[in-house]
Parts: C-alpha cells; structure tokens; sequence
C-alpha cells in the first residue's frame, strides 16, 4: 500500500535569522567562548585574560601585549595554566568547541531566543 503525501512548511527564514542575529545570544557565546578558552590564556598576573572587551561574536583582549602574546610561540610559565598557549582560541577548540555548542543550545532550549511567533 502506497500513501502519497504533500507537505509545505512557511518558515520565515529573515524573521528566524533575525532572532538569531540578537545582540543577547551573539554576546552571550562570546562569554561563554572567553570563559571555556580562558585556561588556555598564558598567565601571570591575570590582567591578559581578565582584561577584554566582550561585543556580540568579539572578544577583545585589550592590553597592550596581548597581540604578541598572541601570535607568539613564547615559553609560558605553565604552573598556573597548564594549557597556556600562543592562539589560545584555536588552541582551546578541539576541546572547549563541543562544550560552547551545547552551552549554546541550552540558551536557546532555556528561552534564551525568543524563537516563537
């Protein structure tokens, strides 16, 4: 027996994206990215990774080395973050990427998104 079955689905895809493009949600993975990747942040003091500027998708380390940190391969001291590393983002994502994903969706099954009519 054969049932043949039509479907239509009106997804309005701007209205969706939209809600996506929410400066709540964009700042809130980039929190949550600077909190997973932290570890991997060389530190001494503190101030490298606590001092950023968080905007929605950016992260924005501000002190005044903190471009040649990042791009350098120095010998970091490892006794307070064992995982330090120059690019510590890229570094931090074979690990840390899974866990912002699904801190990510948990946002977004809690109401975090507004993602109904």
């Amino acid at each position: 027996m054969k049932v043949k079955m039509t479907m239509e689905s009106n997804i309005n895809i701007p209205r969706t994206m939209a809600k996506i493009n929410d400066d709540g949600f964009q700042t809130f993975a980039a929190a949550e990215w600077h909190r997973l990747y932290s570890p991997f942040v060389p530190m001494n003091t503190g101030n490298l990774m606590e001092t950023v500027i968080i905007r929605p998708f950016e992260i924005e380390h501000i002190m005044p080395y903190a471009g040649r940190v990042y791009e350098t391969n120095m010998n970091y001291h490892k006794d307070k973050h064992p995982k330090a590393s120059a690019r510590w983002d890229v570094a931090a994502e074979p690990s840390q990427k899974p866990k912002l994903i699904q801190s990510m969706q948990t946002y977004v099954d809690n109401g975090g998104l507004r993602l109904g009519k």
